[in-house]
């Protein structure tokens, strides 16, 4: 409808507020639960309408024939109805009475449910788009992919975020919500198993104020054994080593750094199994962490035989896999209902990481989400270094967002780094 349009493309002219570590945690600290529930609310329908409107303004950018493909139009209207949702919502003020501002929080919910199956819907399209042929520019497809599915990581957090920072929440419901709010892949819940009944005042929504990164290391690094062994006999033990005296304990969101873990330690598992086949005793995966006044670093080591110099690039490409990867025709028949697609669960979660080649990629944009990155070193015949860099300071760890705006669009024709035009926008 026109009020449709004319509302997105007001919203799109405003700037995404990106925030900090800090600024969520502090927020946390507002003492009157009516209060936070009526700001958390209103700050949703503001930056939830702007970050929807840059979102579905840029999908617009994409060829004709792109958008035009079943799967990935179906994403584009489920955007479009989540924007008219958030716009149509009784608006809260500070007036608004608690009732008002759970009613709100329930149609929150309802969008975010709406889009459990939105990664899966857009690889079965792009991967549609390359089966028929029509992908001849995979440098432009990865550059949009990473600002799509980056967007979705700061909206989803978003939305995630502020309606449980509402109320104390019990252990339960805040271990639930650690868990779903990552969309791309939902860590077990054994990952989770190092928090403390008694210290929920500590987490803010999803984040931890004090994540031990230690046990998060192991917790996936047991998970990673574990899958390696479903279908190798001779999966490689790990150690965890922590140079320094004091244990890194930071303030970061538990499920994000998991999720970027246990990809690189379920990688390293198999890569190592299959290079040392023919050997009962083989080495040890390693994962060393350090916290410095300002980084926190991981570094996971492998010997599991190095990829080729040429092909580290295309570890973070979208189309490159080295698992089978699925039949669209037999995934679309098993899921017909794409509205109601089990995207929740870890088993559709992981495999489409997996089988459709977004594992390393996404697990990137989750380091890069709040300023840190991912790299990774191989040498060819002997092993793999990755290392993760992330803020050590809350403060420093700010959203790194993608925005509609012309500079950052020139990426379709150049090789501009978005990314570093958005952390200084």
């Amino acid at each position: 409808s026109n009020s449709l349009e004319s509302a997105l493309a007001q919203s799109a002219k405003y700037p995404i507020s990106r925030l900090s570590l800090a600024q969520l945690l502090n927020f946390g600290e507002m003492e009157d639960p009516h209060t936070r529930l009526n700001q958390s609310c209103q700050f949703i329908q503001n930056e939830g309408l702007i970050r929807l409107a840059h979102m579905i303004q840029e999908m617009r950018t994409l060829p004709e024939e792109f958008l035009g493909e079943q799967h990935i139009k179906r994403v584009y209207n489920w955007y479009l109805e989540s924007y008219r949702d958030i716009l149509e919502a009784e608006q809260i003020t500070p007036e608004s009475t608690p009732e008002a501002g759970q009613i709100f929080t329930g149609r929150v919910r309802s969008v975010l449910r709406r889009h459990d199956a939105t990664v899966l819907t857009f690889a079965m399209g792009f991967r549609a788009l390359k089966q028929k042929g029509m992908l001849r520019n995979e440098r432009y497809v990865t550059k949009y992919l990473d600002r799509f599915l980056m967007s979705r990581i700061g909206i989803r957090f978003l939305f995630n975020q502020m309606p449980f920072l509402v109320v104390v929440v019990s252990y339960a419901v805040c271990i639930s919500a650690t868990i779903q709010h990552i969309a791309l892949v939902s860590p077990p819940a054994s990952s989770l198993s190092h928090i403390d009944k008694d210290k929920g005042a500590r987490w803010v929504g999803s984040i931890d104020r004090a994540c031990d990164v230690c046990t998060i290391a192991y917790d996936a690094a047991s998970n990673a054994k574990m899958l390696c062994e479903t279908t190798h006999y001779n999966s490689p033990d790990f150690k965890i080593v922590t140079p320094n005296k004091a244990r890194p304990i930071v303030s970061y969101v538990p499920s994000h750094l998991y999720h970027i873990l246990f990809e690189l330690l379920k990688n390293s598992f198999r890569a190592v199994s299959e290079h040392h086949a023919d050997v009962s005793n083989v080495p040890p995966v390693k994962v060393v962490i350090v916290k410095g006044d300002d980084d926190l670093t991981i570094k996971v080591s492998d010997e599991g035989g190095g990829i080729p110099f040429s092909d580290v690039s295309k570890l973070f490409s979208y189309f490159y896999t080295t698992a089978e990867t699925p039949d669209l025709d037999l995934w679309s028949e098993s899921m017909p209902d794409m509205n109601n697609a089990p995207l929740a669960g870890n088993d559709a979660l992981v495999t489409t990481d997996n089988r459709f080649g977004y594992g390393l990629p996404v697990s990137r944009l989750y380091a890069r989400y709040f300023g840190g990155d991912l790299k990774v070193i191989s040498i060819q015949g002997y092993g793999t270094d990755a290392f993760v860099f992330l803020h050590s300071v809350a403060a420093n760890a700010q959203e790194v967002l993608p925005s509609y705006r012309p500079a950052e669009l020139q990426y379709k024709n150049m090789h501009t780094d978005w990314m570093a035009q958005s952390s200084t926008a």
